[in-house]
């Protein structure tokens, strides 16, 4: 079993986790919403409540569990990831990799990716190591790229694949953006499409500033680039094999590396997790080598939850892109109508205009 080290990234990861999933406690389903469920998939039963209850989006819940399994694939650095294949298209060889935040799980990304089985894809999604069914190994917020690699080794061997694209949130965005560039010529082999990017950071250091300068107030402005250079001195201490300096996105996407595909970039200004900045700074650079991505930014959002205050502009802009790079004008129609994404229905709706 792999072994969890004693780091800021693992320790707040152990700690949100714990507190995340006692917020999910309570949507446990009843026993006779799990009748006739495999035991394997029921926890989609308690993340299908929260996107019901919590989110109040019903769109959003997975309920042909029949088209899903769950499958295990390993790492480069021999980890064992736990993940979904989730074929609601049993007909279509489009397949979407989506990546779950930072102490979350597979069924996050899987509701957060419902939209791609609206317009005809398949969806594969994991938890990252030391993320839910996953092996237990320390997050660094880095190295879960390795985790992406080996869905698409998994995906590659095992289905037919047309048309590939990649969605993550957050660490999930990072890893996403991350692999896209750096294994762009790999990724020509499986037709990637094109990336949707929610709420990402581009380095561990932004990553680490923007987080002392919401949480950490107290340590003055002037020591916080020392703070930053301290905390990745001892990451990168405890984690050798880690480049915490190097696996940096924006510097891969100016020291050369063509972007591959459009990427659909979204963030909240006043995102208390990850900079904003970081996006518009990884726009900005993308913007000299491609011309074809495109960007929604929302003035207030909590982090990772755009999809929730902010549904129906959120799955619309990304409804657009995927039929812009992937035209099926049919189920794009369909989904417009059945999740009435171009009408204000109630007040929850309201409220995200007004916030938008």
């Amino acid at each position: 079993m792999g072994k969890e080290g004693k780091t800021l990234t693992n320790n707040v990861r152990k700690f949100l986790y714990i507190f995340y999933m006692s917020l999910e406690r309570p949507f446990k389903p009843s026993r006779r919403k799990r009748k006739g469920v495999d035991p394997k998939v029921q926890s989609i039963l308690r993340t299908n409540n929260i996107v019901k209850k919590f989110y109040k989006r019903p769109e959003l819940e997975i309920t042909d569990f029949k088209n899903i399994k769950v499958i295990e694939f390993n790492t480069e650095d021999n980890l064992k990831i736990v993940g979904y294949d989730y074929e609601p298209n049993p007909g279509s060889n489009k397949w979407v990799i989506a990546c779950h935040w930072f102490a979350g799980h597979k069924n996050c990304s899987l509701h957060h990716a419902k939209v791609f089985a609206e317009m005809g894809w398949n969806i594969l999604t994991f938890d990252f190591r030391g993320h839910g069914d996953s092996q237990k190994a320390t997050t660094t917020a880095i190295d879960e790229y390795k985790d992406l690699l080996a869905a698409i080794a998994w995906l590659k061997k095992n289905k037919k694949v047309d048309e590939l694209a990649l969605m993550g949130t957050s660490m999930g965005a990072f890893v996403v953006n991350y692999v896209s560039v750096r294994y762009a010529n790999m990724l020509k082999e499986l037709n990637l499409k094109f990336v949707i990017s929610d709420c990402t950071y581009n380095n561990i250091g932004t990553l680490f500033k923007h987080v002392k300068l919401v949480y950490l107030k107290f340590i003055r402005k002037r020591k916080s680039n020392a703070f930053v250079v301290k905390q990745i001195k001892v990451h990168q201490k405890k984690n050798p094999h880690t480049d915490y300096i190097n696996t940096d996105v924006l510097k891969l996407v100016n020291k050369g590396s063509d972007p591959l595909v459009p990427t659909f970039f979204t963030h909240s200004l006043d995102d208390a997790v990850t900079p904003p900045t970081d996006s518009y700074e990884l726009m900005l650079a993308r913007s000299k080598k491609i011309d074809l991505d495109h960007y929604k930014i929302y003035t207030n959002s909590m982090h990772t939850q755009a999809i929730r205050l902010h549904f129906k502009s959120f799955n619309y802009e990304i409804a657009s892109f995927i039929n812009k790079f992937s035209p099926d004008e049919k189920r794009f129609k369909e989904l417009v109508d059945k999740w009435e994404l171009l009408t204000i229905t109630d007040k929850k709706d309201k409220k995200s205009l007004e916030l938008e």
